[in-house]
């Protein structure tokens, strides 16, 4: 991987930044269950790093079914720890996903329920780095935080700081690395690559370690660096089977987004479509060349074993299928992320497992890999019984469906769709005047083009749905979701 030209690379060095102390004690003292309930040995606690992507589906490695392009160092990960064959968002939109993944809960309990905040949720809201960092954990973030924070300002519960402002740019991102803006040359993973190398080998402590690693690839304008661009130009990229499914067919919601503006130029012709997702593919590379630098580097240092290692994404992508090119609708593409751990101490190599795994679940996971108690107010659970159960069954008594919260992008308060979820059964509820819902039987149509729901539907659909609605409306209640948004009232955000 070239590596970049960092204008000031003395500028990399930790800057030794306090955290907002009065705030973060507040925060702590006000949770009941702090970081300090179980401390444990520090020495016994592992290094991590977690691996974050942008809008890479569930299929985007060559490791979990994509046929058109080799990721070997991400498959060695694969390899060599636990594969999620169920991983899912809880809310499929940038913002949302990554407070949810620091939080450990869901959109509605954060506030944030859109990309544009209106308030910044650390306000209200312990991460499990500020627990981390409590613990005596070093910590950094390396890469896209997308959360505001003009001029891309170093964020509460990091030691070092390496970020780009919104949504930055591919080539030469304008960095502020620990307070200071410096400009580099070179495309962006390869910078944010180089940029976290340098942190992990010019650490000076003994401490453990925490490296959140946030690329911005595969972020439209699809747009990767010379050397990759133009590799998939003489594969065939089939249409999805759904691509020219009748709008007229999808449910209202549904079909108005599908012929809205906003679905950015979906359902395009089938070359312009195929060069597109060439396009996204590639991009990929440059992450999975990135991840085999970091590896290499662990294990150079003799700490690779030492390390829990989590890849992941922001959300999934729908590519074409049903005629959308975009994120955020409960359809399977667009809520389905890859979920990878890779620490030898504790997850045998080369296991899966396809329980239902979540993005507010990494946060208690690391938690607790830590030596730390989980706090009360997360939603998320601790993914252990997934590794330890060794096999590819669900363990017993492990989430039988999970709750899913479409973002929302009106003033009204409340999310256009909900989706219960279970391995067979999606359930969706369209909070729209009058209510409509969708049943999908995911064994028979796994590209949910049937829906069950409606007038003609079988006495097995019927049954499902009532009992669908009433699991929906018990789960809401669980989470503390509005219980008018279950039919289509608005309520005030948190």
């Amino acid at each position: 991987m070239p590596g970049p030209e960092i204008l000031s690379a003395a500028r990399l060095a930790r800057a030794g930044r306090a955290p907002a102390c009065a705030l973060l004690a507040g925060l702590v003292a006000a949770c009941a269950s702090g970081p300090g309930a179980n401390p444990g040995a520090l020495s016994d606690a592992p290094n991590m790093v977690v691996i974050y992507v942008d809008d890479l589906r569930a299929d985007g490695l060559s490791a979990t079914g994509n046929p058109w392009i080799e990721t070997p160092h991400l498959d060695r990960l694969a390899a060599e720890g636990l594969v999620c064959n169920n991983a899912f968002v809880t809310t499929s939109l940038c913002c949302p996903g990554r407070v949810s993944v620091l939080t450990g809960k869901y959109a509605h309990a954060t506030g944030v329920t859109d990309n544009q905040p209106k308030h910044d949720f650390q306000h209200r809201h312990l991460t499990f780095v500020d627990h981390l960092q409590e613990r005596g954990y070093e910590t950094a973030f390396v890469g896209k935080w997308h959360l505001p924070n003009p001029q891309a300002s170093p964020q509460r519960g990091f030691d070092h700081w390496v970020s780009f402002e919104g949504q930055g740019d591919y080539f030469d991102p304008l960095l502020n690395i620990d307070g200071e803006l410096v400009q580099t040359v070179g495309s962006n993973a390869d910078v944010l690559g180089e940029a976290a190398l340098d942190w992990i080998g010019g650490r000076p402590g003994a401490d453990p370690f925490f490296l959140f690693l946030s690329f911005k690839n595969c972020h439209t304008p699809w747009d990767p660096p010379l050397r990759h661009r133009g590799l998939l130009d003489d594969v065939d990229i089939p249409l999805p089977a759904s691509f020219d499914d009748d709008p007229d067919e999808l449910p209202t919601h549904w079909r108005a987004s599908r012929l809205s503006r906003r679905n950015r130029g979906a359902h395009p012709h089938p070359e312009y479509y195929a060069a597109a997702v060439r396009r996204y593919h590639e991009l990929i590379l440059g992450v999975d060349e990135a991840v085999g630098q970091l590896l290499a580097v662990l294990e150079q240092r003799g700490v690779l074993d030492d390390t829990l290692i989590l890849f992941t994404s922001d959300n999934g992508y729908l590519l074409g299928e049903h005629g959308f090119i975009q994120k955020g609708h409960s359809y399977e593409p667009s809520i389905r992320v890859p979920l990878i751990l890779r620490y030898p101490p504790k997850i045998q190599a080369g296991i899966e497992n396809d329980g239902a795994a979540l993005n507010v679940d990494i946060a208690p996971t690391l938690l607790k890999l830590a030596g730390l108690a989980v706090p009360d107010d997360v939603q998320g659970v601790d993914l252990a019984p997934l590794w330890q159960a060794r096999r590819s069954k669900p363990p017993a008594g492990w989430r039988e469906w999970f709750l899913y919260i479409a973002p929302w992008f009106q003033d009204n308060g409340a999310p256009r769709e909900l989706a219960l979820h279970s391995a067979r059964w999606k359930y969706v509820r369209f909070l729209e005047n009058p209510i409509s819902e969708a049943l999908f039987n995911l064994w028979d149509d796994p590209d949910e083009r049937v829906n069950l729901a409606g007038p003609q539907a079988t006495e097995q659909a019927t049954a499902v749905l009532v009992g669908a609605r009433q699991a929906l409306q018990a789960e809401m209640e669980r989470l503390g979701v509005p219980a008018a948004w279950f039919d289509g009232r608005a309520a005030a955000s948190p």
